[in-house]
């Protein structure tokens, strides 16, 4: 665990230069482990998506909430679930073009059923990714080191860090060993900074991606 003192607020106005294209969907069944496929079906789509500030979220809610999993490694998503892709503002309207068509996922497929409002990112002062790329190997201690060191790379100076859940996604050039990150009391200017430019690597698969936490007490959890 990495701990400094509380900051003060300040004055910040929330920037719209990256967004999150948000759809609903409907799906019969998915793979706990679709970050691959998910993006793979995305990419026939959107090729381009590979050549910019792009991220692309696994489709789930909070482990354990909206949806349910069995022991074959499958999982249902609920009504709730949604399909959020982190893009440039100037490339929100071809991605709401996804409205209305199917993603390939192989055995799966994800049918995108309405585009809602996209999102902006928020000057929360604490924020959660499910996924940062790590070294499988890497103790939490060196995890977090190794995230201050690419925090500080932004600009970003973290006051308080902690590592969640190791999870690994499946790609045919191996797998990816990753950890669930909190970030926490940063000035809000950091906090967008962060949620725009990510961390690490493997954006496409959901890595290094941050969204806003209300709170640090549910991150072992997730």
């Amino acid at each position: 665990m990495f701990w400094q003192e509380d900051i003060k607020e300040e004055h910040f106005t929330l920037p719209e230069t990256i967004q999150d294209a948000v759809f609903s969907i409907r799906a019969k069944v998915l793979p706990m482990d679709h970050a691959y496929l998910l993006s793979q079906g995305l990419l026939k789509h959107l090729p381009w998506l590979a050549e910019v500030n792009a991220g692309i979220f696994d489709i789930s809610v909070a482990d354990g909430n909206g949806w349910e999993q069995d022991e074959s490694g499958l999982y249902y998503p609920s009504k709730r679930s949604k399909l959020n892709i982190r893009v440039p503002q100037e490339k929100l309207e071809i991605v709401r073009k996804l409205a209305g068509k199917t993603l390939d996922l192989g055995d799966y497929s994800v049918d995108i059923i309405k585009a809602l409002d996209s999102k902006l990112m928020s000057n929360m002062q604490i924020v959660f990714a499910k996924h940062v790329a790590c070294d499988k190997s890497a103790s939490e201690e060196e995890f977090l080191q190794v995230a201050f060191t690419q925090l500080q790379a932004l600009g970003i100076q973290p006051k308080k860090m902690m590592a969640g859940l190791q999870r690994s996604i499946t790609t045919p050039d191996g797998t990816i060993h990753t950890r669930s990150l909190m970030v926490a009391d940063m000035r809000k200017v950091e906090s967008v900074t962060l949620q725009e430019q990510g961390i690490g690597e493997h954006r496409l698969l959901g890595c290094g991606l941050f969204l806003p936490q209300k709170g640090i007490e549910s991150v072992d959890a997730v």
